[in-house]
């Protein structure tokens, strides 16, 4: 499936597999993949999540918000996890694996550039496809930020 990425898209998703290292998530997941979009360089998309307010840093923050609000809903009270000081994988920390929501946004991103009839995936298709979610993660922190979905589509034009 990657073959349909650009390159950018493809350097995306390898950044979302780091982001996810360096956490120290066994996982791949849409946060991930969200945190990988605002750390590319300048491009169509990233001028969309610079409009939006999406910086890495605010992205982070919403994170942290959700995280800590989802602790104290069943009664914990706790501070976000801190990523580790080590690399990606190194000191035996096995590659993360991809994850259901991670998965979801890159089937779905397929899904968007089949239906404007792109013939590759980009950027923008992953970041459409994030702000498609109806449950979990990214749509809370869409929420934390103010963001509805269709400001990223008006975003990308």
């Amino acid at each position: 499936m990657f073959e349909r990425f650009t390159r950018s898209a493809q350097a995306t998703v390898k950044r979302a597999r780091d982001v996810a290292a360096t956490a120290g998530s066994s996982t791949v997941e849409a946060q991930h993949v969200l945190l990988a979009l605002t750390q590319q360089a300048d491009d169509p998309t990233s001028r969309a999540l610079a409009t939006l307010g999406m910086s890495e840093r605010a992205v982070r923050g919403a994170l942290e918000e959700e995280f800590t609000q989802a602790l104290q809903a069943v009664g914990v009270a706790a501070t976000p996890p801190r990523p580790g000081p080590s690399a990606p994988g190194r000191a035996g920390r096995p590659t993360p694996r991809w994850g259901q929501s991670a998965k979801l946004v890159l089937v779905r991103a397929l899904q968007v550039a089949v239906d404007r009839g792109h013939k590759r995936i980009e950027d923008r298709h992953l970041l459409i496809a994030l702000s498609l979610a109806e449950a979990g993660v990214i749509p809370r922190v869409l929420r934390t930020l103010d963001i509805a979905p269709t400001d990223i589509d008006i975003a990308l034009r």
